[in-house]
């Protein structure tokens, strides 16, 4: 990885890496349970989807299947195993994966996170976002959208490919004008983040582990020390 003197951009995964995706996640399964009592037809609707739906982005992830949409996939694969149809799909998912959770994120940035992203401005690092989800709403919730200068998803039609084929990584990089070999990828799982980073030829940095656990500590493994690099921070999670 280059010094930080010589990097020309950060690109940043959103969903467990910017906040804690944990406890959103528990209020909104809390949500859920209580719509089953006011809405009960609709929310068990709405669990059969949204597992479906999370489980197909792990296999297609697994699968990376060549020349296909994934995107696409997944909706499709989530309509045939629940046997709901499209539009209600689209409509649970929207509401209980994309809508709903913006009303709690906020709550929960990953502490030092504003800090991180005014140090790399200020030592003229660009930064983007690359997520499997379109994520404008959740960098708003957690007043961080200015920063960014690029915001990628897999869902995007110059992309549609989840990670980690590299497709979305090369792409968020061109956007912000910076080769790969430049570019550094932060994000909480290493067998997406990190193995999508690997397969673009650029540096990855896993946070939400023992080693970084915050963006304080790795802003000062960036910022302050004399010569970081990411392969020194040992064993993905």
């Amino acid at each position: 990885m280059p010094n930080p003197g010589s990097l020309d951009a950060i690109v940043l995964d959103v969903d467990g890496t910017l906040y804690r995706q944990a406890p959103v996640r528990r209020q909104m399964a809390l949500r859920l349970a209580g719509a089953c009592v006011t809405q009960p037809l609709r929310a068990q609707r709405a669990v059969r989807a949204i597992r479906a739906f999370r489980s197909n982005l792990e296999t297609i992830r697994r699968e990376l299947p060549a020349d296909a949409d994934h995107p696409a996939q997944q909706l499709r694969r989530t309509v045939e195993q629940t046997g709901l149809p499209e539009d209600l799909v689209r409509s649970l998912i929207e509401e209980w994966m994309f809508e709903r959770p913006l009303t709690l994120i906020g709550g929960y940035p990953r502490k030092g996170l504003h800090r991180f992203l005014g140090q790399a401005l200020k030592n003229g690092i660009r930064l983007g976002v690359f997520s499997e989800y379109p994520s404008d709403g959740k960098l708003e919730s957690l007043g961080v959208r200015d920063p960014f200068s690029v915001v990628v998803s897999s869902c995007d039609p110059q992309v549609r490919r989840f990670k980690p084929d590299p497709t979305g990584f090369l792409h968020v990089a061109r956007q912000l004008g910076a080769a790969a070999e430049t570019t550094l990828v932060i994000g909480d799982r290493d067998d997406a983040d990190g193995a999508g980073a690997r397969a673009a030829g650029m540096a990855y940095l896993e946070i939400g582990g023992s080693r970084f656990p915050t963006f304080d500590r790795l802003s000062s493994h960036l910022f302050e020390s004399a010569s970081p690099d990411p392969r020194s921070a040992g064993p993905p999670r």
